[in-house]
C-alpha cells in the first residue's frame, strides 16, 4: 500500500507507534524513513538532515543513526553466523573498529540485551525466537543509532516472551534516549509501549495524539475497530485463563 500525507514527529527518548491494519501502509512508511525505499516526494528530517534526498554514498554516511529490526529475526540473519558475527556485521559493513574491538563491542552488547557472553560462538540457529529477537535488537543497537524502527518486532512471540523483549525495549531506551518508531497492529503492546500513536488507514494517518486519549477517546472509526478488536481479544484471552 502507498502512503500518502503521513506526518509524524518523534524526539529522542519517546515512541511513537504507527499502528493500522494489514495493507494500511504502515511498513511502506517504516521502509522509507530507513530508506530502504526511496520516497517519491516528501521530507525525513533526522537530526537537521533531510535523508530523503540523499544519494547513496551520504545515506552510507548516516545510516548507522537509524536501524530497523525486523519482524523474523531468523529470516534477516545468515544461518551461517555465531551471535558475535551477527552484531559484529554492521560494524564490518562501516568499517568500525578492528576484529578484537568488534569483539569487545558484540559481548558487552549480547550482555545488555540479556544474553550470555559466553554464547558469542553460537550459531544463530541455535537460539530461540525470543533470543534470536534479542540479537537482532543487540546488531541494530552495534552502531549507537538514535533511532530504531521496530516493524512488527514483537510479533509471532508468545505471551510471555512479548513481555520480557518490551520491557528490554523500554530499558534500552531510557539508557541511551533512543527514539523509537513502532510499526504495529497490536494495541495492548502500543499502550505500554508508545507514548504517541498515529492511526493508519488506506496510506493516510487518520488519526494521531497521545497514546492513552487516543485510545480512551478514539473519534475515527478505524481507530474505534481497533480498539473493540483489542478488547474482544483480551477478553477472550481472559476467559481462557491468560494474562494479556
Amino acid at each position: 500500500m502507498a502512503a500518502c500525507e503521513v506526518e509524524f514527529e518523534i524526539c529522542a527518548g519517546q515512541t511513537l507507534a504507527l499502528v493500522g491494519r494489514s495493507g494500511s501502509g504502515k511498513s511502506t512508511v517504516a521502509r522509507c524513513v530507513t530508506r530502504l525505499e526511496k520516497p517519491d516526494a516528501g521530507q525525513i528530517w533526522l537530526d537537521g538532515t533531510d535523508i530523503a534526498q540523499l544519494d547513496s554514498r551520504a545515506l552510507r554516511t548516516l545510516r548507522p543513526t537509524f536501524q530497523m529490526v525486523f519482524q523474523d529475526a531468523a529470516t534477516a540473519m545468515n544461518p551461517r553466523f555465531s551471535a558475535a558475527g551477527v552484531i559484529e556485521e554492521p560494524l564490518v559493513i562501516q568499517q568500525v573498529g578492528d576484529k578484537s574491538s568488534r569483539r569487545a563491542r558484540a559481548t558487552e552488547l549480547l550482555q545488555e540485551v540479556g544474553l550470555s557472553q559466553h554464547w558469542a560462538d553460537r550459531s544463530v540457529m541455535d537460539f530461540s525466537g525470543g533470543q534470536r529477537q534479542r540479537l537482532a535488537i543487540a546488531r541494530a543497537l552495534a552502531l549507537k543509532p538514535k533511532l530504531l524502527v521496530l516493524d512488527e518486532a514483537l510479533s509471532g512471540l508468545d505471551l510471555s516472551t512479548e513481555a520480557q523483549i518490551a520491557n528490554l525495549l523500554l530499558d534500552l531506551q531510557a539508557s541511551h534516549s533512543l527514539a523509537y518508531l513502532l510499526i504495529s497492529h497490536d494495541l495492548a503492546l502500543v499502550a505500554r509501549l508508545a507514548d504517541t500513536i498515529a492511526v493508519m488507514a488506506n496510506g493516510r494517518i487518520v488519526e494521531q495524539g497521545r497514546t492513552a486519549e487516543v485510545m480512551a477517546k478514539a473519534t475515527h472509526p478505524e481507530t474505534r475497530a481497533l480498539v473493540e478488536s483489542t478488547r474482544a481479544a483480551q477478553m477472550e484471552l481472559a476467559a481462557l485463563g491468560v494474562a494479556p
